[in-house]
């Protein structure tokens, strides 16, 4: 591990390539990235982006 990559708390996470990743994260990184296109927001604040989550068909879990 080398300086660079290394802080108090532990390495800084590799961002993955689109490649790697799983099917639903990058269904969610596209939804974000259209409503942040279609509502001229530089970024969605945590209300907007659990509509967006909703809108993926997002339900709280009943137990």
């Amino acid at each position: 591990m080398t300086e660079a990559n290394t802080s108090e708390s532990g390495p800084k996470p590799t961002p993955a390539k689109p490649a790697e990743m799983p099917a639903d994260v990058l269904e969610f990184i596209q939804a974000v990235d259209d409503y942040k296109r279609i509502h001229s927001r530089p970024f969605p604040n945590w209300s907007e982006v659990f509509v967006i989550l909703k809108d993926l068909g997002y339900q709280k879990a009943t137990h």
